[in-house]
């Protein structure tokens, strides 16, 4: 199989998942590599020396979790890789506006302490002041909490 053939699988893959915490963790993973590319590619000359992504669109068949998530490790090719990241980039963006639909203004919530993927820290609730793909959330204790829909929960107790 082709460089090219693996990251149209691993796209579908990614396309496909609702996996939140996998989703944010390859961006996580692949952002220092992307990093050092550009940093190579503006060494040699001006932002024009950036190859654009790849013009590649998922495969009828997608890579396993296992194959996608080697594929973004591996993938060597700078135009390819970043057709990979822009897919799992919108894919998380579609995921953090199906989760906002559930949180208009006033609904009440519980949001974890930390902001990052897996939910980590205590659980804090409070009521929605603005919806949206980041939710801004005044908690019960007068603080205000600023972060993705997808992190938040329905249902906190008055």
């Amino acid at each position: 199989m082709t460089p090219r053939e693996e990251a149209a699988r691993a796209i579908t893959f990614f396309e496909n998942s609702g996996d939140m915490p996998l989703l944010r963790k390859s961006l996580e993973e692949a952002a220092p590599r992307i990093k050092r590319m550009v940093s190579s590619y503006l060494q040699k000359g001006s932002e024009e020396t950036i190859p654009h992504p790849a013009d590649v669109r998922g495969a009828r068949e997608e890579a396993t979790r296992e194959e996608a998530m080697q594929t973004l490790r591996k993938t060597q090719d700078f135009a390819l890789l970043q057709a990979i990241t822009r897919a799992i980039g919108q894919r998380i963006e579609t995921l953090e506006i199906a989760a906002s639909a559930d949180f208009p203004p006033g609904v009440r919530v519980t949001v974890p302490e930390k902001r990052t993927y897996p939910r980590s820290g205590g659980e804090l609730p409070g009521t929605i002041e603005e919806s949206g793909t980041t939710l801004v959330v005044r908690l019960d204790n007068g603080d205000t909490w600023e972060g993705p829909a997808s992190l938040a929960r329905l249902g906190a107790a008055s």
